[in-house]
């Protein structure tokens, strides 16, 4: 704890840049990367602090959440190509549907995005039958409530995936924020942001597109961050390229007008995580956007590929740009701009900050249609910065437009505030979000999983209301961590191996399902952990905003450099 004991000590400035703290570990956050490592090696303290997080994503992908019994009822399954049949068992383990037929698994379908399913995740109600991604799987049984039940438990295990990628995203940007020099200017930054980005497109693939972020302006002080402005004054733009800002120009937008649930840092091979961690952290590089979409209705995706955007297959989750982040290289079809220089001679491109303005004057665009399923950004690499550190540049400035997590203003950082990334984090040794109790009552017809419905998209629904009923149990029972039934880490994963043998594992909401003690070697708090370098990102820019103000900020070289 020594690490994050220094971080508590107060922020000396002496310069125009403030002097960050120094880590209690080997490793110098005040001194740049480069001069100690090459820039492709993640700091340790990342590794430590997610641990936690790793062990829960590990827990999830091993969680038996439903397991139909021989004498249940009668499943009947339909598979994408229209062929029924009855089905010999239904599990849900993690984010993947089961089904075996003469004790044969006969498929096993993601209901999280996966690499043969990108930006999939739906649940709709067609007929008889409960259709997942559109038809990939569709499921009915002879017992209406069991079906039910089972629709459930899969929301359950949607929002679980989705708030355990929030916090992850919180960490990395506490964590690997703390060692980026000039964090303090991109939390505080008045300008618009721009870069280039590629986008999932439904039966297009990846497409390369111009990105633009009009901010909220921190002078407007009429303004609280929950309010949105009636006009979508503030926007999220992506163009067919970097040559116009005009609306001719636009394939997508969101305002901030616009309903936008979640932000975070994503991975489409997420519901199978890799033992390795740095493996695990090297394929971080999407951003998923839970929301709604605003596409333009003239917008042709052939004539914005023709334009020189770069396609990949659908079924290639890493892509050229994503070998070339590995790597060191930026693609071909990266821009040439001016450059600026950080701190050690550290270039950059030019693209990561944006005019001086910080309100748009762009013309509105009446003509579109509003697609709820979200959006897949995948930013493209730069030369010589990671690409956590690109991803971190790139999401900030859209947590800002979107008015999520506290932002423009300040990250919100305790686990029982609703909008905080962090938000019902579970601590080790349990793994669940929902107590058992909690659970029992998700299932009956008292809770109302459509109640205060603001979308069609499942992800987004999911995560609107199943976190409007956490929030209530969390201000109900303060201590429901000791006196409600949570299943832990030994439960799930087992005491000796990692291992999803259903023998040894309960269903997700039996009575008889016993808490069960498990030590942790790794006994951190990540909830704690991650709000303490959270709140010391936060102090460091606060102290930079102050002595701006105090000074005249003079164009010359930093002291750092």
């Amino acid at each position: 704890m020594g690490f994050l004991d220094s971080l508590k000590k107060p922020v000396n400035i002496k310069s125009s840049l403030p002097k960050f703290s120094r880590s209690a570990t080997s490793v110098n956050l005040s001194s740049h990367p480069v001069s100690s490592r090459s820039f492709l090696d993640l700091p340790p303290e990342l590794f430590s602090i997610a641990k936690p997080i790793f062990k829960l994503l590990q827990a999830h992908a091993n969680k038996i959440y439903f397991q139909s019994s021989d004498a249940e009822a009668v499943w009947n399954v339909k598979n994408s190509s229209g062929h029924v049949f009855e089905a010999e068992s239904i599990s849900l383990v993690g984010s993947h549907i089961i089904v075996t037929e003469s004790s044969v698994r006969v498929a096993d379908v993601a209901i999280i995005d996966s690499p043969s399913s990108i930006n999939q995740c739906e649940i709709s109600s067609v007929g008889e039958f409960l259709q997942f991604n559109n038809g990939q799987l569709s499921i009915t049984c002879s017992d209406f409530g069991l079906l039910e039940r089972f629709k459930r438990l899969c929301m359950i295990s949607i929002f679980e995936f989705i708030s355990i990628y929030k916090a992850l995203t919180g960490t990395v940007i506490s964590s690997y924020g703390l060692r980026m020099s000039d964090m303090h200017i991109i939390l505080n930054s008045p300008f618009n942001f721009k870069d280039w980005c590629e986008v999932y497109l439904d039966g297009q693939g990846w497409v390369k597109v111009w990105c633009h972020i009009d901010k909220v302006s921190k002078t407007n002080n009429s303004k609280t961050n929950g309010d949105y402005d009636a006009k979508g004054k503030y926007q999220i733009r992506f163009y067919r390229d970097d040559k116009s800002t005009s609306s001719k120009n636009c394939v997508f937008f969101i305002p901030d007008n616009e309903y936008v649930q979640d932000i975070f840092f994503y991975n489409i091979d997420a519901a199978e995580p890799s033992k390795n961690m740095n493996e695990f952290f090297q394929g971080l590089q999407m951003i998923k956007l839970v929301g709604n979409v605003r596409f333009c209705s003239d917008t042709d995706f052939n004539d914005v590929m023709d334009n020189g955007s770069i396609y990949s297959s659908a079924n290639n989750g890493s892509g050229d740009s994503s070998s070339a982040a590995l790597n060191n290289e930026s693609p071909n079809t990266t821009p040439k701009s001016r450059t600026f220089f950080s701190p050690k001679g550290h270039r950059r491109n030019s693209s990561h900050v944006s005019s001086l303005t910080s309100r748009s004057t762009k013309k509105p665009i009446t003509n579109f249609t509003t697609r709820t399923n979200g959006l897949l950004i995948r930013p493209l690499p730069h030369h010589g910065v990671h690409h956590l550190e690109a991803m971190i540049r790139f999401i900030i400035p859209l947590m800002d437009c979107a008015r999520l997590y506290g932002r423009p203003v300040q990250f919100k950082t305790e686990r029982t505030d609703i909008n905080s990334l962090m938000f019902g984090l579970p601590k080790l040794p349990s793994v669940d979000y929902f107590a058992q109790e909690e659970i029992a009552h998700l299932m009956t017809q008292e809770f109302n999983p459509l109640k205060e419905k603001d979308t069609d998209d499942t992800m987004a629904l999911t995560m609107s209301r199943f976190s409007s009923y956490l929030q209530e149990r969390m201000m109900k029972i303060s201590k429901r961590n000791t006196e409600l039934n949570f299943r832990t880490f030994s439960d799930v994963m087992g005491v000796y191996s990692n291992t999803r043998d259903q023998s040894k594992l309960g269903c997700m909401g039996d009575k008889d399902n016993s808490v069960k003690e498990f030590s942790l070697s790794d006994k951190s708090n990540v909830s704690s952990d991650t709000t303490n370098m959270m709140n010391q990102l936060q102090v460091n820019a606060r102290e930079y905003k102050n002595s701006m103000c105090e000074r005249p900020i003079v164009a010359s070289t930093s002291p750092l450099a």
